[in-house]
């Protein structure tokens, strides 16, 4: 098993390697930064940017407003999915504003925030709107999977609805919450970014972005892409970790 891994990673480097190897070739033959920069302006660009007063203002605001976003739309996931279980009526509710808050493509939901929200709020808006009906979805679909028995048995000792939603459904909510936690909030960074840069609030990376798109700075634009992508993998490795820890059983009886 520890062989196959290690060779996959492998082949990935070697593919990571093929593809820079390439995208040099082919910004050497284009000669054009503003299309296609070389991959050292863009690593020089980046130290550029780590130098410059504001970058990390800009990536502390970015992080801020996703954390806040996805941390409003995990609470309102977690209490209406309860809600949605205990109480059809909840759930026949929010079906079809659901249903809309998923059909509504991302850019639309932007230029709406916008329009009906201050550029500051708009990039919290939009990271809420996009996680949310993830979340509450897979928070109701994990409670139905609770066992029946388990269910029907409190019923039968007359197990009050507080107990239940403690005793039952918090520790099943925990499970799905822990299992796709950085996966969701990485989503909701890359999205609160996409308002900042229709938005352009005072301080974040979409901001940054746009300022470079203004100045056709293509260089600055991928070396802001390439910090975005390091902090997403870092995301998907502390998800990774978390998983672990929490199915820890499960990785055990594998070994």
């Amino acid at each position: 098993m520890k062989g196959f891994s290690w060779k996959s990673k492998k082949q990935e480097l070697i593919s990571c390697i093929i593809l820079l190897i390439l995208w040099e070739i082919v910004s050497i033959k284009i000669n054009n930064e503003i299309y296609l920069p070389r991959v050292e302006k863009i690593l020089i660009s980046m130290g550029d940017i780590f130098k410059e007063e504001g970058s990390l203002i800009n990536i502390f605001s970015s992080l801020f407003r996703a954390i806040i976003s996805f941390t409003a739309a995990m609470f309102l996931a977690v209490i209406l999915g309860v809600l949605s279980l205990v109480y059809p009526f909840f759930r026949n509710f929010l079906k079809p504003i659901n249903a809309i808050g998923k059909i509504i493509p991302t850019m639309v939901l932007v230029v709406l925030a916008i329009v009906w929200f201050d550029k500051d709020n708009a990039p919290f808006i939009v990271g809420f709107a996009i996680v949310f009906p993830i979340l509450y979805e897979g928070v109701l679909s994990s409670l139905k999977k609770v066992d029946k028995n388990l269910v029907e048995m409190c019923q039968i000792y007359n197990v009050s609805t507080k107990e239940k939603i403690k005793k039952i459904y918090i520790p099943v909510i925990k499970f799905y919450i822990t299992g796709i936690m950085m996966s969701t909030f990485s989503l909701a960074f890359k999205v609160v970014i996409a308002g900042e840069v229709h938005g352009q609030p005072k301080f974040g990376m979409g901001s940054a972005i746009q300022i470079e798109k203004v100045n056709f700075n293509t260089t600055g634009i991928f070396a802001w892409i390439i910090i975005i992508a390091i902090l997403s993998i870092l995301f998907d490795k502390a998800n990774k970790l978390l998983v672990k820890r929490v199915y820890r059983w499960k990785y055990e009886d594998k070994n």
